[in-house]
């Protein structure tokens, strides 16, 4: 078996595949809140299409996109006080997804009584809205510091991304890449520019820790302290693929990667940002686009982000692991995979992935992760602004 062979598996997500059955274990965000407004929401996830949307009542409610009637869109349709109607034939579902009302039926019909679309779980937190399509009962949706920890304000930047979840989140399981794409070649392209160029650093060791929620990364420069967090703490990859990195000032950043299907994925940069002392709560968390491209149709190469996203891109749609070799540095992707195997097998065996929250002593006031107190580089002439979709690229060296 090749190794394409091999890991293929880990990159199919949809109904009845073992990958897509380990996924519907965990909640996934579909959309920032503020997105979702008084008409229905269009969300793919897991390969499938779905509709999202709130009653006049205020509760959420998540359906499988097609009406059972006629297989029109319940995207287009009417939202009402306990549930939504189809626009086609007024055909109404409540929130469980049980078809209540079929008006051009006669009256004594008992069509409606058989009728019935799929629905799911759905809940906010951290100014998301999350989903969970697995089997019932649903476990606790994660409370994470960076979602509820009353301290912060957050923003959201949301990369819309053609090709497969598993190599984007790959990229967090290979701290070697910082030092190359973002320090050389960062300086490659800032020479081509006529820019300052940047300081580059080199890796002395990398390590990893496996615990509860995901695997830790740790990394040690050199010239640095071996009582330095990025060492002695490190930060964690949480299952299934979300990376937790810590910046100056308490600044927490969640790298959210959800699986649209196969071969599209979302990225979330979420920002959860400490409030200035007397400041008043924000109201509503900010959302921005952090583009694969720019207007020109460019890869961004000067910013971090961008590089991430071109190399992660440019792998392909699926990228095609038989055409790998992988060497010493490849230690933390190989042992990602070989986990996220595992979980598969757990699976088969009947029992639950890691990850998965069930008590709520471990969900309350929020769960503990370990985080390095902070990671600051000097890549302050590699930089973009904020205010168009761009951290300040030195605090997103640490990826």
């Amino acid at each position: 078996m090749t190794a394409h062979d091999r890991y293929a598996v880990l990159t199919r997500v949809g109904q009845g595949t073992p990958m897509g059955k380990y996924m519907r274990y965990f909640w996934h965000p579909v959309t920032p809140d503020v997105n979702l407004k008084d008409e229905p929401v269009r969300v793919r996830l897991l390969g499938e299409d779905l509709v999202l949307y709130r009653t006049k009542s205020g509760t959420l409610g998540l359906v499988r996109e097609r009406c059972p009637h006629r297989s029109a869109s319940l995207a287009c349709g009417m939202v009402e006080k306990d549930g939504i109607r189809c626009a086609y034939h007024g055909w109404k579902f409540d929130l469980s997804g049980q078809c209540v009302d079929t008006p051009a039926e006669p009256a004594d019909s008992k069509l409606k009584e058989r009728i019935h679309v799929p629905s799911y779980p759905v809940q906010e937190l951290g100014g998301l809205i999350w989903a969970y399509l697995g089997e019932l009962p649903a476990p606790l949706l994660p409370r994470f510091e960076f979602l509820v920890g009353e301290q912060f304000d957050r923003d959201v930047g949301v990369s819309i991304m053609p090709c497969n979840w598993l190599q984007i989140a790959e990229n967090n399981m290979d701290p070697y890449h910082v030092e190359f794409l973002h320090f050389m070649y960062t300086n490659y392209v800032h020479e081509k520019q006529g820019k300052p160029l940047v300081p580059i650093r080199h890796h002395a060791k990398v390590d990893y820790e496996v615990f509860e929620h995901g695997i830790i990364k740790k990394r040690l420069w050199e010239g640095e302290s071996e009582d330095s967090d990025e060492w002695t703490i490190g930060h964690p990859q949480i299952w299934p693929g979300t990376a937790v990195i810590t910046y100056p000032g308490g600044w927490l950043q969640a790298q959210i990667r959800i699986p649209v299907d196969d071969t599209n994925t979302i990225i979330y940069w979420y920002n959860a940002r400490p409030r200035k002392a007397g400041q008043e709560p924000a109201k509503h968390i900010r959302v921005w686009e952090n583009p694969l491209r720019d207007t020109r149709g460019q890869y961004l190469k000067d910013n971090l982000n961008g590089q991430d996203l071109m190399v992660m891109y440019t792998q392909g749609e699926i990228a095609d692991r038989g055409l790998e070799n992988l060497g010493h540095s490849d230690r933390g992707i190989v042992l990602y995979r070989r986990m996220l195997l595992e979980q598969l097998e757990r699976i088969e065996r009947g029992e639950e992935p890691m990850g998965v929250v069930r008590d709520p002593k471990i969900n309350t006031p929020f769960i503990v992760l370990p985080l390095e107190t902070h990671v600051d580089y000097d890549l302050t002439n590699a930089r973009a602004s904020p205010d168009h979709g761009w951290n300040e690229v030195g605090k997103n060296a640490a990826e």
